[in-house]
This record gives C-alpha cells, structure tokens and sequence, in this order.
C-alpha cells in the first residue's frame, strides 16, 4: 500500500465550501422581494428576481442599496418603511440558514488533532467574520486571511503566501487547500503549489476536460473525504 502523504496544514475557503452561501444568498433575495410585495408593491416575484440579480451584477454583492433600486426600477418611490421589510426579510432568512455544511465540524476538530488549519477567503474582512461567527467556527483557524482588495483576491498569490507565513509553513506541497471554484481556489492553490481540492455540494465538473492548471488534485463532495486524503479516521458525534 502507497504511503500516505504527510501534510502540515490544510487551508479553506469560506462561502459554499463550509456553507452553503449561494442557497443562503438566492432564498434571502427571494424572502425581500416577497416582503416587498407583503409591504404593498404589485409586482412579479419572477420578474423582479431577475431585476435584483441585475443590480446585485452591476454593482457588486457588497453594495448597500439594492433594494433602493430595485424599487426604483419597479416604478415606486422609495419609503423607509418598503427598504425596512425588505432588509429585515433579507438577514432574518441569511442568518437562519448561516449553517455549516452536513460534516464540516467534525472534519474541523478531526483536522485539528494532527496538524494545523487556516481560512483563505476573499471579501470585506467584517462580513467574512460575521459568517464565521454564525457558523459558530471563527476559534477552530490558527490562521484566518481575508482578502478584501481586488488586486489580493484569488488566484492571487497574496493571501496564500500571507497564510502560510502565519503558520511559518515553507513547503506549500505539504499543505491542503480547498475551495468550490476552479478559477480562483484550485488556480491559485497550484500555483503556489499547495494540494488543491476541488468540493462541489453537488458534483457538476469533468475534471478530464479541465486544463493542467485548472485540474485539482482530489475532487470531493463532501468534507468528511479530506480526512480520509490526509489519513486521518473521522471522528464520531458521541450521544
């Protein structure tokens, strides 16, 4: 039998790799817009979907009034009262649905037994903490890197490298990172030369069609996997 490879620390990525922030993100944006329709405007549920999408692509996630122009773009004044409901609709689902994924705890506290563990993630560094705060997780990272300029984000080398540094780890093949996009997680991780993981919630991707740049080097569905990849025996919830 092939000798287990020896890894120092295993990295993560953050939104839809520990949670799932897209379902978190479509239902809240969905909850506002019914709220708004609750609050008194006509509108198609569908069609207004399809307006916010537009907004939140023409000025970014980040961007605090989106719902000031969607209610423009639908034709109606903006009150308080309308941008009330649809920001109290909006976090009331995100929080409620701020939840790890099925296995991320347990891997977590595996991990943590054998070596060391960090988060890479790109974003406005309070937001990136509020979520790790929710998920209940932000103490399990020796190192936490959140990228919050363009020029730094992935696949950038930046919060790679600054992650590493923290851990005062020099060999990047002896460390794990995982992350759910190929263009900026698994580019960016080898690069640096990290073991790179691919985890899609619901698997989509061939990888034989991917580039030698873009192929990780393991493709998971779950977070439990890594620690059969490391060599580790999962541990178990006791009752």
């Amino acid at each position: 039998m092939a000798k287990k490879q020896q890894f120092d620390a295993v990295f993560f990525d953050l939104d839809d790799t520990l949670f799932n922030s897209s379902l978190m993100s479509l239902t809240a944006r969905k909850n506002a817009i019914r709220a708004l329709k609750e609050a008194g405007l006509e509108l198609d549920e569908d069609d207004a979907f399809k307006i916010l999408m537009g907004i939140v692509k023409e000025y970014g996630s980040n961007y605090g009034e989106h719902f000031n122009r969607l209610i423009e773009k639908l034709g109606y004044e903006i009150h308080p009262k309308l941008i009330a409901a649809a920001v109290v609709a909006y976090h009331t689902t995100k929080f409620s649905l701020l939840r790890p994924f099925p296995g991320v705890i347990l891997t977590l506290l595996t991990l943590m037994k054998s070596m060391k563990i960090g988060l890479i993630s790109d974003g406005i560094k309070i937001k990136q903490w509020e979520k790790l705060t929710y998920l209940g997780i932000q103490h399990f990272f020796e190192a936490v890197v959140i990228n919050d300029l363009p020029s730094q984000w992935k696949p950038a080398d930046h919060g790679f490298k600054v992650a590493l540094k923290k851990l005062k780890l020099s060999d990047a093949s002896r460390t794990i990172y995982v992350g759910n996009k190929i263009e900026t997680d698994i580019i960016g991780a080898n690069r640096i030369g990290m073991v790179s993981i691919l985890f899609e919630h619901e698997q989509k991707t061939n990888v034989t069609e991917l580039s030698n740049e873009e192929k990780p080097n393991y493709l998971i569905g779950s977070s439990s996997e890594i620690t059969e990849i490391v060599g580790l025996k999962q541990l178990r919830w006791r009752f």
